[in-house]
């Protein structure tokens, strides 16, 4: 069933542009492109420079981190990649596997995310938007959003959506591209809202237009480091018993 808010906007959407249909994108194939391992350190050992290692959390699985997403998540035009930056602002949590995938739209990712392993207690999820360029039916995103969350508590697990970052006229994406890219963005807020997921809103992240972006779509590195710190502190009221791992000396 469509949420009231998503109903509300979807129709108010396709009365003033005439709706959308899905588009044609090739499924591309799911795969682990980055790993963080790091293994905290037993209590009240000393590190050489004076700190305190200890445990992260009284149970450090709850302070792990999983990552699904398309090349916005993957890519920053540098080689610390977006997951990377989590880990490095957030030593904290454990970012156990980055699943992102150039190309890969939330239509790939819902079918066989059913059974793809997972381990992490948080599950962050950023595909979509490359659905929402192509005007894929509103009903069936939700659906899969829908199924994905449920999904994910199914096991156990807690879901994050991040929402989209944004993009500027140029390359391949044309104003109605943009129009449908702030409708979903709307529509996925909704979801969260009504499922009481937690939601990054990324769309809200300060944007400076091109300057911002590699090529017209891509984060660069100082937006997408904005955008992973917006992350970060929406995990942060999640994570409040997850302490660094090297902890000042008292």
């Amino acid at each position: 069933m469509i949420p009231v808010l998503a109903a509300v906007l979807l129709a108010g959407f396709l009365a003033s542009c005439g709706g959308g249909g899905d588009g044609g994108a090739g499924t591309a194939a799911l795969a682990t492109v980055g790993q963080s391992a790091a293994t905290p350190a037993a209590d009240s050992q000393k590190a050489e420079d004076g700190a305190t290692l200890r445990k992260p959390a009284e149970d450090p699985s709850l302070c792990t981190v999983e990552i699904y997403g398309d090349s916005i998540m993957a890519f920053n035009g540098t080689a610390v990649v977006p997951s990377m930056m989590l880990q490095l602002v957030r030593p904290n949590l454990l970012v156990l596997a980055d699943h992102s995938v150039a190309g890969m739209r939330l239509a790939d990712l819902a079918p066989v995310f059913p059974g793809l392993p997972r381990s992490a207690h948080f599950v962050i999820i950023e595909n979509g938007v490359i659905d929402a360029w192509q005007g894929k039916n509103i009903n069936t995103v939700i659906n899969e959003y829908y199924a994905i969350i449920q999904r994910v508590r199914d096991e156990g697990r807690i879901p994050v959506l991040t929402g989209f970052s944004h993009q500027a006229l140029g390359g391949q994406l044309d104003y109605f591209d943009l129009l449908r890219r702030d409708f979903y963005d709307t529509i996925v807020q909704a979801i969260a809202i009504n499922t009481n997921t937690a939601f990054a809103d990324w769309g809200r992240v300060p944007f400076y237009g091109a300057w911002d972006l590699v090529d017209f779509v891509h984060p660069n590195k100082n937006y997408s480091d904005r955008l992973i710190g917006q992350l970060a502190m929406t995990l942060d009221p999640l994570t409040t018993n997850c302490t660094n791992i090297l902890a000042p000396a008292g």
